[in-house]
């Protein structure tokens, strides 16, 4: 059974453990080192929790603003480098 996105949107909010965020790289043609197509635009950036359950991509200008995205979708959780 899949869940709707207010559910999940629910969940992100009640996390309170570690996340890391990372800046992933998109080559010229606009895939990731791992095959995955994002094309191109403002930075990417690879966000997961500490327990490798879960990951998730976001757009932002540079690190300080997708730490600002992450704390909007997780306010619980706890930001690591």
């Amino acid at each position: 059974m899949s869940m709707s996105s207010s559910e999940v949107a629910q969940l992100c909010k009640e996390y309170t453990g570690k996340v890391y965020i990372r800046r992933q790289r998109i080559n010229a043609a606009g895939y990731t080192s791992d095959h995955v197509y994002f094309g191109h635009g403002s930075p990417l950036y690879y966000v997961m929790d500490e327990d490798c359950i879960w990951e998730d991509y976001i757009r932002a200008s540079d690190r300080a603003d997708a730490i600002e995205i992450v704390r909007k979708r997780y306010p619980l959780a706890q930001i690591k480098r």
